[in-house]
């Protein structure tokens, strides 16, 4: 009953020792910041690009580690592959970009959003560009690897992609203007990410559409990305009620989002046969 019970919850105590090294690989950079050997302009873009930068070197520290605690696992497994990565990443960026086009041409036609041109330089907008790469692979790093590697492997890849939308929409929450449809619209869009990290079995299709996703909204559009401010070529006004318009939060707040996500979803779901992910044996924490 108790090796039943362990096997059941062992990938959540994996995310749990995942989420634990992140923490301990954070703390080097907590007290550099602290000892301020180097003053960088707080609210900057460079600011901004030296957290993301940072946050990338922690998450792969923190999946170093767990390859050492899990030697059976690697970056392939967990669908870090250099193979077709460029490939994967550019035909990825396509997707993100025209399923962001494609929601802001729906409100803009609507009359939901007013656009004007924005103000924003070269530097800025090459900063912003390179701001949001790093999030990407930060965030796909953090969510798509061991998260979704842990519950594909054992369950059902439904449930890993539901599980891991919601994770994903969970640390969205403190994000300003963050309301109930803009936690589907996270989910849904973390569960885009997860179906195509498992039909693909490589992560840079996921970071390419997360790219473009929010370099789109924000750099191209000027739209809020998940709340937060971004200068663009762009700027995006929404106009109407905040659940068709997407209000304070950006296009992820509306409800065409929804809809333009889940028919995505659904069409991926039922055009793909899902291939299961062959259990690792023999893990060392497990033996």
């Amino acid at each position: 009953m108790g090796e039943r019970i362990l096997h059941n919850i062992m990938p959540l105590l994996k995310i749990i020792l995942f989420i634990f090294f992140i923490f301990i690989c954070l703390l080097p950079f907590g007290l550099i910041a602290q000892m301020e050997f180097i003053t960088i302009p707080k609210d900057s873009i460079l600011s901004d690009l030296v957290l993301e930068g940072a946050l990338v070197i922690v998450v792969i520290s923190a999946l170093l580690m767990m390859f050492q605690t899990f030697p059976t696992i690697n970056f392939k497994d967990v669908f870090v592959e250099k193979e077709h990565a460029l490939s994967g990443f550019l035909k990825g960026t396509g997707i993100g970009l025209i399923l962001i086009l494609i929601a802001g041409a729906i409100l803009f036609l609507l009359g939901f959003v007013d656009f004007s041109l924005g103000k924003i330089s070269v530097a800025v907008f090459l900063g912003y560009l390179l701001f949001f790469l790093l999030v990407s692979v930060f965030e796909e790093l953090m969510f798509r690897t061991i998260p979704l590697f842990v519950f594909a492997e054992r369950y059902h890849f439904l449930f890993a992609i539901i599980i891991n939308g919601l994770l994903f929409g969970f640390v969205h929450m403190s994000n300003p203007g963050f309301t109930w449809l803009a936690m589907l619209n996270i989910t849904l869009a973390g569960a885009l990410f997860s179906i195509f990290t498992l039909l693909k079995k490589n992560i840079s299709w996921a970071i390419g559409i997360h790219f473009s996703w929010n370099f789109a909204q924000g750099t191209l559009l000027g739209y809020k990305v998940s709340g937060t401010n971004s200068p663009g070529l762009l700027t995006a006004k929404p106009v109407g009620d905040e659940y068709l318009s997407g209000g304070t939060f950006g296009i992820e707040g509306s409800i065409f989002c929804s809809i333009l996500l889940i028919l995505l979803i659904i069409w991926l779901l039922v055009k793909n046969k899902f291939e299961p992910i062959m259990p690792k044996e023999n893990l060392i924490v497990e033996e």
